[in-house]
Parts: C-alpha cells; sequence; structure tokens
C-alpha cells in the first residue's frame, strides 16, 4: 500500500509540469483511479457566481463502455448540498458512499442519478473529495466503481489528505495560466484593437505600432521603428506640444491622468489624418521615463459616425410605426410622433392601456432575453410588437408594426386550408388531422380476445347520388344550396364531439369517437337517411335526394389497428360498393372489397418496365401573359403512354411512383428532357426575354443529396439560356423541412434558377414564413381561380394573395384559368400569367411549336370557342392537368 500511496504522492511535481488547469485536473484523475482500480472519475467546478458546480472537460473512465454516461453528466449540475457533489462542495469534507450500506443516506437516489442513461453502469460504491484553497473551493472529484472494497474509504482518506496539498499546487497552476491569458489578451488587444497605439521611447524614437496604425499609414513594423517620430509623422504644428510629453522628466505622481491632445498625422503618401491622442508616460522604478504610450482615434471616422447617429437620430421622427419608451416601472418615458398620434391616451402614464398589457410581467424576462417579440389587438388593429430592453438607458423599447391586413389575410388562408368555404364544414386537411388524433387515442387495451383497442371509431363516408345532374340542370347555385343544407343536417344527426367534413364535391366524412361498435355507425347512417325522406326546396322546387354511404372501424377483422389513412380508404372502398348495389343505403367495410389493390400491384410493375421502354413522354402546356398574350414559358407535365391502357394520367400512377421511390429517376429523365426541349425552342425563337421552363420536383427528388450536382450536369449538357429555368415546389416541401430547404434554396438562387411554389393556398403555410425563402414566384391554385366570376366575385383569396406577393417582389401565376370571362377580373388584380385550357391544353412538343409559330395566345379566338371550350372542361377528367411531384 505504501508503493501506491508513493504513486499517490509522486501527482504533486507531475502537476507542474502540466500546461494548464485543466490538464492537472485530469492527470489527477487519471493517477488516481489507475492507482485505486476505481471505475469513473471526474471534476466539478464552482461557476463564477459560486451558485452551481458544472462538470469540467477533465475525467476517466472506459470510453468505449462509459460514453453515454459522461455525456450525460455532462449536461448536469449542481446547487450547493444537492446530489453528491452539492453535499461536498457545502460540507468541505470528502464524503464515500458503498450502494450496500445505507450509511443513512439513500444511495438508491445517488446511483439512479450516475445511471441515468440507456444502459445503467451498476455502480456499488462511490465518492467525492473536495479540493480547497484556505476557504474556497477549486474543484471537487468524483469517484465510482462497480467493485466496492473494504480499502476504498483508506483511499478516500489518503486522497483527501493529497488533496490539501494539491490545492496549492493548482491554485499556483490557474495563477500561471491566468497571467499568461492575460499576456496574450494584451498582446491580442494591442494587434487586433481598432484604435491607433504607438509606443515612443526617451529619444523620441518609435518603439512600437500596433497594426491598425501601420495599415493606416502605409508603413511596415520594419520601416517605422527607430524613426523619430515627431519629425516623421506630425505636422510642423503639432511637433512642438507632443514633444514635450517626452521630454518631460517629472515625478510619477504628477503625471497620473493621460493627456488628451489632438494633432494632424502624415501618412507614407503624405496625406493628412487628423488624430485624437491620448497619452499616458510610463516611468521606471527609478523615476526616469521608460516610454511614452499614445490611444490615438481617426476622428475623421469619428465625423463620419456623428453624421450616422445623426441619420439614425432622425429614424424614430419620421418612421411610419409607433415607437414607445417605457422604464423599468413601466411608465411612459418617450413616445415618437407617430405614437402620439395613434396612440394618444398613452401620454396618460396613470391610465392602463393594451399597447402595454402585462408589461410589468414581461420586463425582467426582457432583461435576461434582451428582446422579445409579440402581437396585441387594440380594437381591431393588431400590432406586431418588438420589445428590446436597453441598458445603458434602462428602459425597454417597444417597436410596433401595423400587421391587421397580414393577419386578415393568414386568417383567411388559414381557414380555407382547414375549413370548406362553401358549407363551413372541416375541410380534408382538418379531418385527416382530427382522424389521426383518434388513432393515437386508441391505444390497446384488454378486450375479449386481448387484442382489441380500448377505444372504438368510426369513419363514414357519404356521397350524394345523382348531385351532378342537380347541379347541372338547375345550376350550381343550387347544387351548392343542397351541398350546405346536406351538411346540416348531417350535423343534427351527431353528437357534439362527432366530425362532419366535406371531403370535396358531394362527398362527405364523419368521424365517430367513442362507439361501443359498428351499431352505432349504423344508427347514425340509417339517421341520416331519414332526413333524406324531406325534399330539399330550391327556390320553391322541392327536390329528394339519397346517398350512398361507407362505414369503416378502426379495427379489421384480424384484430389490426389501422392507420387514418386505411381507415378513410376502407370507407372510400365501402362507399363504392354501396354505391355500386344500384339503391340508397350503407355498405360496412370488409377485406374482400380490397381486391381492386391487385391493379395497382400491376401499375408498379408496368411503371418499371415503361422507364426501360421509354413510354413516359413530356406535354407542355404554355404559360401566358395576361397582359400581351405572348407565351412566356411552358410547364412540362408527365405522361405515360402505355402499350395496353393508353394515355396514363398522373393521378393513377405518380402516388406509386412517390411511394416506390421511382419518382426519382422519373423526375431527372423530365427535367433532362424538358430542358433539351426548351434549348431548342431558344434557339429557333430567339428573343430578348428567352422562353422559360417550369419542371416540378417532388419531395422526394428535392431531398437527395446530389440534387444540386444533377441541376448542374443537365444545365451544362442543355445550355439553355441562364436563368430560364423554373423549378417548381409544393408549400410543404418548405415548411417542413426549414433550414434545410433554405441552405438548398439559396443555392439554386446563386445559379439564377427561379424558385415556385405550386398549388399555392392549400397548404398551411403562410407569405409570411415563405418571406424567409429566396421564392420568386406564386401560382395560384385552380380551386381559387375557378370560383372567379366574370365581375370579379369570390376573388377576395387571390387578391389578398397577390397583394401580399407583390409586396415580397414576387411574380403571381393564376392555374387553371378555364373560362374567357376570368381573364379581365385577374387583370384588374394585377396578375400578370395564367395557365389554363383557355389558352391550351397541356400538348407534345410538336404542338407546342406550333403553339410558338403563332407567336401568341390571342384571347379573341377563344372569344367564339369559350362556349366549347367550358363544356369540355365539364367533361375532361379532373386529373388531365395532375403535375408531377
Amino acid at each position: 500500500m505504501s508503493k501506491q500511496l508513493r504513486l499517490l504522492q509522486s501527482l504533486i511535481p507531475a502537476i507542474t509540469n502540466v500546461p494548464d488547469f485543466h490538464s492537472a485536473l485530469d492527470l489527477v484523475l487519471h493517477r488516481v483511479c489507475e492507482v485505486t482500480h476505481w471505475d469513473y472519475g471526474e471534476a466539478w467546478l464552482p461557476t463564477s457566481d459560486s451558485r452551481r458546480l458544472t462538470c469540467s472537460q477533465a475525467w476517466y473512465g472506459d470510453p468505449c463502455d462509459l460514453l453515454p454516461l459522461r455525456r450525460t453528466r455532462e449536461m448536469l449540475t449542481f446547487p450547493p448540498n444537492i446530489g453528491l457533489p452539492g453535499r461536498v462542495w457545502t460540507s468541505k469534507q470528502p464524503e464515500w458512499i458503498d450502494q450496500t450500506k445505507t450509511d443513512g443516506i439513500d444511495p438508491d437516489a445517488e446511483f439512479t442519478l450516475v445511471s441515468a442513461t440507456d444502459q445503467p453502469q451498476e455502480f456499488q460504491a462511490g465518492g467525492a473529495i473536495p479540493i480547497l484553497l484556505d476557504d474556497r473551493l477549486l474543484a471537487v472529484l468524483t469517484f465510482f466503481t462497480r467493485h466496492s472494497h473494504p480499502s476504498d474509504r483508506q483511499w478516500m482518506e489518503w486522497v483527501a489528505a493529497i488533496a490539501m496539498q494539491l490545492g496549492l499546487v493548482m491554485e499556483r497552476q490557474q495563477l500561471t495560466e491566468q497571467l499568461h491569458q492575460q499576456e496574450e489578451f494584451n498582446q491580442n488587444l494591442v494587434e487586433t484593437h481598432g484604435g491607433f497605439f504607438v509606443a515612443i521611447d526617451p529619444q523620441g524614437k518609435t518603439r512600437m505600432m500596433n497594426p491598425r496604425l501601420l495599415e493606416t499609414l502605409g508603413y511596415t513594423l520594419d520601416e517605422v521603428r527607430g524613426t523619430d517620430f515627431v519629425t516623421t509623422f506630425l505636422r510642423d504644428v503639432d511637433r512642438k506640444p507632443f514633444a514635450k510629453l517626452i521630454k518631460t522628466r517629472g515625478e510619477k505622481s504628477e503625471l497620473k491622468s493621460p493627456t488628451v491632445h489632438q494633432t494632424g498625422v502624415l501618412t507614407k503618401e503624405g496625406q493628412e489624418l487628423w488624430v485624437e491622442w491620448r497619452s499616458q508616460q510610463v516611468f521606471k522604478k527609478s523615476g526616469e521615463l521608460d516610454f511614452l504610450f499614445a490611444i490615438g482615434r481617426d476622428q475623421n471616422e469619428h465625423c463620419l459616425t456623428h453624421q450616422e447617429t445623426a441619420r439614425l437620430a432622425s429614424f424614430p421622427l419620421l418612421t411610419p410605426n409607433p415607437i414607445v419608451e417605457i422604464d423599468l416601472a413601466g411608465r411612459v418615458r418617450y413616445l415618437n410622433p407617430e405614437a402620439m398620434r395613434l396612440l394618444p391616451e398613452l401620454l396618460d402614464s396613470e391610465a392602463e392601456h393594451p399597447f402595454l398589457a402585462e408589461m410589468p410581467s414581461m420586463i425582467r424576462l426582457m432583461q435576461q432575453q434582451s428582446s422579445l417579440r409579440r402581437e396585441i389587438k387594440i380594437g381591431e388593429i393588431v400590432y406586431e410588437q418588438v420589445l428590446h430592453y436597453v441598458p445603458e438607458i434602462e428602459c425597454i423599447r417597444i417597436y410596433a408594426l401595423d400587421i391587421t391586413d397580414r393577419k386578415r389575410a393568414e386568417e383567411l388562408l388559414l381557414f380555407n386550408a382547414f375549413y370548406d368555404r362553401l358549407t363551413g364544414l372541416a375541410n380534408r386537411a382538418l379531418f385527416m388531422d382530427r382522424l389521426q388524433q383518434a388513432g393515437r387515442r386508441a391505444q390497446p387495451g384488454q378486450g375479449e380476445n386481448g387484442n382489441s383497442p380500448s377505444y372504438r371509431f368510426a369513419v363514414v363516408l357519404l356521397n350524394l347520388n345523382r348531385f351532378k345532374v342537380v347541379n347541372e340542370s338547375l345550376g350550381n347555385h343550387l347544387g351548392d344550396q343542397v351541398l350546405q343544407e346536406f351538411g346540416e343536417r348531417i350535423q343534427n344527426c351527431l353528437r357534439s364531439t362527432d366530425t362532419v367534413a366535406r371531403l370535396g364535391g358531394d362527398e362527405f366524412a364523419i368521424l365517430l369517437e367513442g362507439i361501443q361498435g359498428v351499431c352505432d355507425a349504423i344508427q347514425v347512417a340509417d339517421a341520416i337517411e331519414q332526413t333524406l325522406t324531406l325534399p330539399f326546396n330550391l327556390e320553391g322546387r322541392d327536390v329528394f335526394m339519397t346517398t350512398s354511404i361507407g362505414i369503416a372501424l378502426n379495427t379489421s377483422r384480424d384484430r389490426r389497428i389501422l392507420s387514418a389513412e386505411d381507415i378513410l380508404r376502407n370507407a372510400n372502398t365501402a362507399m363504392h360498393r354501396a354505391r355500386s348495389q344500384g339503391k340508397p343505403g350503407y355498405a360496412i367495410f370488409d377485406n374482400q372489397m380490397l381486391s381492386p389493390t391487385v391493379d395497382r400491384l400491376q401499375i408498379e410493375t408496368d411503371m418499371r418496365r415503361a422507364i426501360e421502354r421509354q413510354e413516359f413522354q413530356v406535354h407542355y402546356q404554355p404559360i401566358v401573359s395576361l397582359l400581351t398574350h405572348q407565351i412566356t414559358g411552358f410547364e412540362a407535365l408527365l405522361r405515360w403512354q402505355h402499350p395496353q391502357r393508353g394515355l396514363v394520367f398522373p393521378a393513377e400512377f405518380i402516388p406509386i411512383a412517390e411511394e416506390t421511390g421511382l419518382i426519382i429517376p422519373m423526375g431527372w429523365w423530365i427535367l433532362r428532357e424538358a430542358c433539351r426541349q426548351l434549348s431548342v425552342w431558344q434557339q429557333q425563337f430567339q428573343s430578348p426575354q428567352p422562353l422559360t421552363m417550369n419542371v416540378n420536383l417532388s419531395c422526394k427528388q428535392f431531398m437527395q443529396p446530389d440534387l444540386l450536382a444533377q441541376i448542374d450536369q443537365i444545365l451544362e449538357e442543355t445550355n439553355i439560356a441562364v436563368g430560364s429555368l423554373k423549378l417548381e415546389i409544393t408549400e410543404s416541401v418548405v415548411i417542413d423541412n426549414p433550414e434545410l430547404v433554405k441552405d438548398l434554396l439559396l443555392e439554386l438562387k446563386k445559379r439564377q434558377i427561379h424558385l415556385c411554389i405550386d398549388d399555392f393556398g392549400t397548404g398551411y403555410s403562410s407569405l409570411s414564413r415563405l418571406h424567409n425563402f429566396p421564392i420568386s414566384t406564386l401560382k395560384i391554385d385552380r380551386s381559387f381561380i375557378s370560383r372567379i366570376g366574370a365581375l370579379g366575385e369570390n376573388s377576395e383569396i387571390v387578391q389578398a394573395i397577390i397583394t401580399l406577393a407583390r409586396t415580397m417582389s414576387m411574380d403571381v401565376v393564376a392555374e387553371g384559368i378555364e373560362l374567357l370571362e376570368q381573364v379581365s377580373p385577374l387583370v384588374a388584380l394585377q396578375c400578370h400569367y395564367g395557365q389554363g385550357f383557355l389558352f391550351s391544353k397541356p400538348v407534345d412538343s410538336d404542338c407546342a411549336r406550333e403553339l410558338l409559330l403563332g407567336k401568341s395566345v390571342q384571347l379573341e379566338r377563344q372569344l367564339n370557342r369559350s362556349v366549347s371550350v367550358k363544356n369540355e372542361v365539364k367533361t375532361s377528367v379532373s386529373v388531365e392537368d395532375e403535375r408531377v411531384q
């Protein structure tokens, strides 16, 4: 044991050779653990305010085994008397805990904290030792071992005895390190400071200049060292006063304060700088002048700074937004002119005002965080407040921006994203969200077979039979009335906890939560059918409607819990089965209804072969200037010419391609083919403003690590005009991965590739969030455009999008323009670009070339065809205009 004790005592000379305090701690931990065979050691250091202990960088242990524990411990802190390190800090006495012997202390609490990782360490014993200097704590050393030995307590006493000596040595090590850091700091201060530093010896010779002064004067240090500072660098009129400071032999007591004076300083090129100097004479112990040290400030920059200060001072006076300052007691100290105009009642410091609501309770938080942002509402006005704590004058400064118009537009967009505008019911997005919440509540419980969910719910899907006949024969406005009244009848059959949504067209969905079984869903279906025994009164005409209903539960016959998407799919399958029976009624989903999925598998197989056989085609739909009627570019759309099925539209195969990953090679193929065709057209139809090409990027394709490399290669191969490629992405791509997407979008912008948000308004984003990304174009979804009438009716959403987009310097393209009557309202709303069936369907490259030969799309030509176009649009398959994602 004496040999091991000598090894511990050898720590003291060894510590003197390490470079810093943390290395000394590391050495102590390694040496103690190696001698005692303890498995783990660490050091805890007090914070600067002595309120908590934090884990230092030094530790000992097997990295392969104990690294997870180490990472967990690094995140902990201990206040006094809390935990083993905290108790030792308070008591300043060593402490040893044996897991097998309680010693009056709860060992489970200590070792649970130590083992707070995924793999418990199963330590049996551990202890802590303070390292003190006088009564001041330098560190707490903590050790743990998997195997408790009777000698451990004796080791603790010996290590504690040595720790008293270590305190002196480590304090000396800390002081040496601090002195070295101070010297480095002084040197770095001189070399990096923005001011001028110069040292002049008693003979007036230049001893030192800092890099900033050398750079300003145009010299190197070798050129100025030893030169006469006064005659070399000062003007004639400034030499005599400055020389007196160097020649002074006064007592040190008479020259305690630095002298301040201004001189003209000459550069190497003979230019004159105006410098303010603060000079201090530095004396030797004998009282003789050692050198004159002067710090200078470029007054030329000071003048510019003064001008900048004056410019900034005018900001609160001229800004059109309120600025308010309050003291830390919440009293108003300052109002700028706009605040006085809009909020004059704030001048009454005793009055409470919603502009300053909850301000006293926020002041402490602002002092900690420096800046906060919040929104407040005063009457009908919504302000965004940016609050800053200004410590120099001990006040809170409030900048307010009127965001009322933006909030209304966002609320309108948000309502449109989650609610059906016609009926006011939930839409598909909100319904799916609530369906997913219900799925999370359906946790496995103890049913009859031990595996049925304890929480049951059902989805009921409804479709009005022959609604198309009513809509086309009586008109859209009466068809809308049927949908509104049908939604109300459904709601009257439900409980307050149930959810009803309009998924689109004449399709409605109901979420029945907390039901006992399928009988509850059947009762709701029967009640809805009963309501349809009463006619719909449409402008004095009675119309009877029937419905087909599909019911699906959240479990299958094999007791498997289904996802939200599976349940909705099953309800849809059951609804179509009910409809196929040829009479009103309902059908309950059965697994045998899923046989059509075989077709889906066949499509996947054929699609893989289609890539090899080059069965895919690119069709092009023109994008037209609504002002000049000129074709400005095309959107590339994927089509599949199947050898047996014929032309297959994207809605039938794109979802499968997304799911299987085939969308990635398909996406690169369409991008390369579209750019190749664009290059051909740009050479054939040259103009000052080259044709552009819009190509859709799917989410999976956008997240590929080689995205930029692939695009660079395609651009190099096709040699299209710079700035003529536009990539279309959906809102979800931007919002779901903001940090990753922002970097990619910036890289694309550097390449002058324009970014477009496709189908804008159907997602959950707001323009204020998209403003953080380099988006150049918004494409308004066809669902908004289709509602616009000849006189601009139902254009509020479109107007809001266009107004905000123009504010953020974004172009706007209206998608799905199908009627001539929709063009004039869009032009009036300052939407300058559009695409849709009114101009042209997506066509192959030959037909697109014929369009270009015509040089423009003449809206007048469409006048005589508008009626036929309208009929064609109504009968066209809705997936005609689907884009490749």
